[in-house]
């Protein structure tokens, strides 16, 4: 037997043995696939999504780790992104099937027309902050300190926009700096992307998500200078508790092949189920994570308990305060408050919660 044979033996083996312990999936998790035990070979399916290791890219991380992908019936492909804007224009291009990324990044797509549709919500709260370079700490003491300099954004396209760009912008224009007073640099969505553009000094802030800033606090790269979505926030950011991680397909999808949205939902709900019964460190062990990002990873999940959608269910709250932070973000345009989120939601799967 080859050295390469006996390599795969062995991870199979152990990914077999990985499953069959107790307790590692919930019971609709061990529910039988709707393909393979039929005889019928998954349906693979791409899935695009900022990452890896964010909070945006963990429940599809997660779900092709627990075999959550497969017990529908679906072999996952996961292709990471730097941006949500670059996750639109896989889905636009035909190189993915699915995303997930924020949602007021594919309401910005859907004012060209009515091209994508949410299918389920997969966080609660949206924990964001502007992470500030620790060598300018003495500098950078309030959010009007970033006039005139680069601040590191999740990467887009000539035409779509990002949820952390949107976020920025907001706090930027509640702060009294025009988008123009600052230099926008496109700084990805991994904690690899992030950290080289505040360690070469590329940028002098970044839009972080979790568990980024914690790890860029943790390791002295940078401090927070603005959050929203952490216990003991005191800002007054409008539209703060709007909906970021959703299950986002192209609206030809659920119209050609809704058995397949179908079951794209009831993968994720599966995932959010196994979520829910865990400690932070068996969710950390899932998905394979060791050192520092290990750590980050568990800081987050432990400090942020209530991040994480339990059932997948859209929130009427939730996307009233998207509306919000859309509208907001974009400077009230028309074109923007005239846009209903509730046009592009498709909740006949996931179902809807007050």
């Amino acid at each position: 037997m080859t050295p390469r044979r006996r390599g795969l033996l062995r991870r199979g083996l152990a990914a077999g043995a990985w499953l069959a312990l107790p307790g590692r999936l919930p019971a609709q998790a061990q529910a039988q696939p709707h393909g393979s035990a039929q005889g019928v070979a998954p349906a693979e399916v791409v899935l695009a999504t900022p990452g890896p290791g964010s909070a945006v890219s963990m429940v599809p991380e997660l779900a092709l780790k627990i075999g959550a992908d497969r017990a529908e019936g679906l072999a996952l492909r996961l292709k990471f992104v730097n941006g949500g804007g670059v996750a639109i224009r896989e889905l636009n291009n035909g190189n993915a099937q699915c995303g997930v990324f924020g949602l007021p990044a594919a309401m910005h797509e859907n004012l060209a027309g009515p091209r994508l549709v949410a299918l389920a919500a997969l966080e609660d709260r949206t924990p964001l902050s502007v992470m500030v370079r620790s060598d300018l700490k003495g500098t950078v003491r309030r959010v009007d300190d970033l006039r005139g300099r680069a601040l590191g954004v999740h990467s887009n396209t000539l035409t779509t926009l990002t949820t952390g760009q949107q976020f920025l912008v907001l706090v930027l224009r509640q702060a009294g700096v025009a988008e123009d007073a600052v230099r926008f640099v496109p700084a990805g969505q991994s904690w690899d992307t992030q950290s080289a553009a505040l360690r070469s000094r590329m940028v002098d802030a970044v839009v972080s998500e979790e568990p980024f800033g914690l790890r860029l606090e943790q390791a002295g790269l940078a401090f927070p200078l603005y959050r929203i979505g952490h216990p003991g926030d005191t800002g007054n950011l409008p539209g703060a508790g709007f909906l970021r991680g959703t299950l986002v397909a192209p609206r030809r999808l659920v119209d050609q092949h809704p058995e397949l949205a179908q079951r794209l939902v009831r993968m994720v709900q599966r995932t959010l189920a196994w979520r829910r019964g865990q400690a932070p460190e068996a969710v950390v062990a899932a998905l394979g994570l060791a050192g520092p990002e290990a750590a980050a990873f568990s800081a987050m999940l432990a400090q942020y308990p209530q991040q994480f959608s339990a059932d997948g269910r859209f929130s009427a709250a939730q996307l009233a305060q998207t509306e919000l932070f859309f509208r907001q973000s974009a400077g009230q345009s028309p074109e923007t408050l005239a846009f209903r989120v509730a046009d592009m939601v498709v909740d006949r799967w996931a179902g809807r919660k007050p």
